[in-house]
């Protein structure tokens, strides 16, 4: 097999070759019953309904894409395209369309599987924290170098580990899209797996947004009696609710003032009045 010239290119070449570039990629029709899926592949969930609607267009039009692979002795590994795989497998296909690469490791292929999965925008934000979390562990890489290689910010790379910090419970809930990546990074604000799976079930049951998520934990999160008491004596002066936040680590924090239309000209008037010691 000759070798690929795609592979100092970037691995986002390799996923998805150019009209110019495909004579650097062996093509070939490959027996089914020769193709292994990747045992590590991030994608996780694969929808029934989705699948048979893939098989459907195949049928109709034929394969479009051709997946890619990785010769491994007389076998091959998916490196990208499962879903049109298992589509192939629903139609009975004896052999599929395939684009055959020398991924040179298996960090090489685990990012190649990444990367497709996240520009076809497929992966759950819990499947996409494991696989940056597989690349960690197993394959020594850094949240730098996997920001980079993905295309992402190191941020991103950040909070999307993050969500692993959370209850299996929670990570199961994202799995199944009853919340979202946005209402589970609320969550984890909670210091305590029991205050997030408090949280998590008032989410469930009342349906609340991400804002209203991040107000119930800053209500949860406990403050000092000194505070408290200031809490009290404020709201009582102004005549509205107060909530006094403060960092555990940096001891700074905010006050929040709740008011409507009717009530600010009285807050901002209840404010001035106050004179310091």
């Amino acid at each position: 097999m000759a070798k690929n010239k795609n592979l100092g290119q970037g691995l986002g070449a390799l996923l998805t070759p150019s009209k110019s570039s495909l004579e650097d990629f062996t093509q070939s029709s490959i027996f089914m019953s020769k193709i292994k899926p990747n045992p590590n592949q991030p994608r996780k969930n694969f929808e029934d309904k989705s699948l048979k609607q893939l098989a459907q267009s195949i049928e109709e039009k034929g394969l479009i894409s051709p997946i890619t692979v990785k010769q491994v002795d007389n076998k091959y590994i998916i490196v990208a395209g499962e879903r049109r795989y298992r589509a192939h497998k629903l139609l009975n296909k004896k052999r599929i369309l395939a684009y055959v690469i020398d991924a040179e490791s298996n960090k090489d292929i685990m990012y190649m599987a990444l990367i497709e999965n996240i520009q076809r925008e497929d992966l759950n934000p819990i499947e996409e924290a494991k696989g940056y979390k597989y690349l960690q562990d197993n394959l020594e890489s850094s949240i730098t170098e996997i920001a980079k290689t993905v295309g992402k910010s190191r941020p991103a790379v950040s909070n999307a580990l993050r969500l692993l910090k959370l209850p299996n419970e929670i990570q199961d809930s994202i799995l199944k899209g009853e919340i979202n990546a946005g209402q589970a990074r609320a969550i984890l604000q909670n210091k305590t797996s029991q205050g997030m799976i408090q949280l998590w079930k008032k989410l469930l049951t009342e349906k609340i947004s991400v804002r209203k998520t991040e107000s119930l934990v800053a209500k949860n999160k406990k403050i000092s009696p000194q505070l408290q008491d200031m809490q009290s004596s404020l709201s009582r002066l102004i005549g509205e609710k107060v909530l006094i936040m403060q960092n555990s680590k940096t001891k700074k924090g905010f006050i929040k003032i709740s008011f409507d239309k009717k009530t600010v000209s009285r807050v901002i008037d209840k404010l001035q009045s106050i004179k310091p010691d």
